[in-house]
């Protein structure tokens, strides 16, 4: 449901990304700083901080704890960044927190000096940010799960004082505001982390990992490694879960059924793990680790939208994000004839995608997204060109639906952004 307010709230994004602190604080404060009433897990990283935000607040539901989860971009709804208890803000709730924050960001513009940058109105993302904060300290949750938009060290979300920051696997994306360089990037997500809170740090190539060790280190804060930290012994794996062993801090999980499909989330989950059973530590908790992560559900991520043909569905969006789903097919689909329907952002490196996907697609499609930030379908097909790759503009998935059924071991995969679930929903897949 899209009201006066949250219509207001999205024309903001026409103003773009600002990065910077400065208004975030001064909303807030405005506010009455709700983030300093929460006790917050921060996650930032570039591929994989979505699915180990949603294993961390799994598990900690699962141990009778009260949740907030804030999370970006969503499926299908606004509501769907803001969860309590795993569920979304009501309408009415949005509404009227919405509506005070933009009292507060007024109030704000008004207070200062024309010359000074928090005078600008507050962003889209700075606004959705005080939103959460502020729901979840009404909700009066025991644990905030935060995600960082884009970036760490300038994202709105960097005003908080966790209890541990956590930082996934980084690779490149964003380049226009994060630059072209691994050590860059991982410079601005190492700014996540705050003297007083310990680390966990996923595994990432070298030069990157340097970086955060280093910022951990000037920061006189303890930092472990997720592969140093758990271990895992794969015992089964299928087209939607799989069924591990898990050992970490001297506990044993046995036999513990992950609902998200692909070997990588053995890695995501390696960092949720550890990142619990430090916090399990610090806090002084008794975590029920198995039935947390046997509850977990983050669609979006290697989904299986049916089995018979197999069509599925993964928000890869960058070329690293693109690789690990090239292996992933390799592993789970062997031998399959693999058709793509792609649809892509205007900032994504489209044509670093297409390249890691390439070796594996027999025939692809591109679709038109639905906002001003996407890429049409010719412009996809014309980068496809531009490489070796044939890519037909449609605009329906009908066609692709009938080439995966008409075919003997094929398979279809929509790709490229999660904001393709919207098109999914509307020719009839469940989530």
């Amino acid at each position: 449901m899209k009201t006066d307010r949250i219509e207001r709230l999205f024309a903001r994004t026409a103003h773009g990304i600002k990065p910077g602190l400065d208004v975030i604080t001064a909303l807030l404060e405005n506010l009455g700083n709700p983030h300093r009433e929460l006790k917050i897990i921060h996650v930032a990283g570039t591929n994989g901080k979505g699915s180990v935000c949603a294993m961390i607040e799994s598990v900690l539901r699962a141990s009778g704890l009260k949740t907030g989860l804030y999370t970006s971009p969503h499926l299908f709804t606004f509501n769907e960044r803001f969860r309590v208890n795993g569920k979304n803000i009501s309408n009415e709730e949005l509404e009227k927190i919405i509506g005070e924050v933009e009292a507060a960001d007024q109030e704000r513009s008004q207070d200062s000096q024309p010359h000074e940058n928090p005078a600008r109105q507050a962003s889209f993302f700075e606004m959705a940010t005080a939103i959460a904060f502020e729901h979840f300290k009404r909700r009066k949750v025991d644990y905030a799960v935060i995600e960082t938009g884009m970036g760490g060290r300038w994202d709105a979300t960097n005003v908080v004082e966790p209890i541990i920051s956590v930082i996934t696997r980084i690779a490149l994306d964003h380049a226009e505001y994060l630059g072209t360089e691994l050590e860059k990037i991982a410079w601005e997500k190492a700014g996540i982390i705050k003297e007083g809170a310990p680390v966990i740090c996923g595994p990432m190539p070298v030069e990157a990992e340097a970086v955060i060790y280093k910022e951990a280190a000037e920061k006189k804060v303890p930092i472990l490694g997720s592969d140093e930290a758990a271990f895992f012994q794969p015992l089964e794996r299928r087209w939607t879960d799989q069924l591990i062993d898990i050992e970490a801090s001297g506990n044993a999980y046995r036999n513990v059924r992950l609902p998200l499909g692909g070997s990588y989330q053995l890695e995501n989950c390696g960092i949720a793990v550890a990142t619990l059973e430090d916090i399990a530590d610090l806090e002084d908790l008794h975590l029920t680790m198995k039935k947390g992560l046997e509850a977990v559900k983050w669609p979006g991520r290697f989904q299986i939208l049916s089995m018979k043909p197999p069509m599925l569905f993964d928000g890869a969006h960058n070329p690293n994000a693109a690789a690990t789903l090239f292996q992933t097919l390799e592993d789970i689909f062997p031998r399959f004839g693999n058709g793509f329907v792609f649809g892509f952002m205007k900032d994504k490196d489209v044509e670093g995608i297409l390249k890691e996907l390439a070796p594996t697609i027999k025939k692809a499609w591109a679709l038109t997204l639905a906002g001003d930030r996407s890429m049409s379908a010719e412009e996809i097909a014309e980068i496809g060109k531009n490489i070796g790759l044939e890519i037909e503009p449609t605009e329906t998935i009908q066609s692709t639906r009938e080439w995966v059924t008409d075919g003997k071991k094929r398979l279809l995969c929509f790709t490229g952004s999660l904001y393709l679930a919207a098109e999914l929903r509307k020719c009839g897949f469940n989530f």
